[in-house]
């Protein structure tokens, strides 16, 4: 277990993550065309399907939702740590 300047660190990039991968979520669901690859035009392809579409998004949400756990995960470490430093 790393101390409470790594569980922070991993706090804190974990919550961005879970913010991220949401509004990611956002974006595709919202069909937003400026998403990177998603709307890369090639010959025989067309925008992506409403299946497409929902998989993304669902995708996008279950990953935010992991990270979401993850910083909880981490923040507890920060409280324990700091616990186990006698710390407030």
């Amino acid at each position: 277990m790393c101390n409470a300047a790594g569980c922070t660190f991993c706090t804190l990039m974990s919550g961005f993550g879970a913010f991220f991968m949401f509004f990611l979520g956002i974006c595709i669901s919202n069909n937003y065309e400026f998403i990177g690859e998603w709307y890369v035009r090639e010959e025989g392809r067309g925008s992506p399907t409403k299946e497409q579409i929902a998989t993304g998004a669902k995708n996008c949400f279950i990953t935010g939702g992991v990270y979401i756990a993850f910083t909880v995960l981490a923040a507890v470490c920060v409280c324990y740590q700091n616990k186990k430093a006698k710390r407030t």
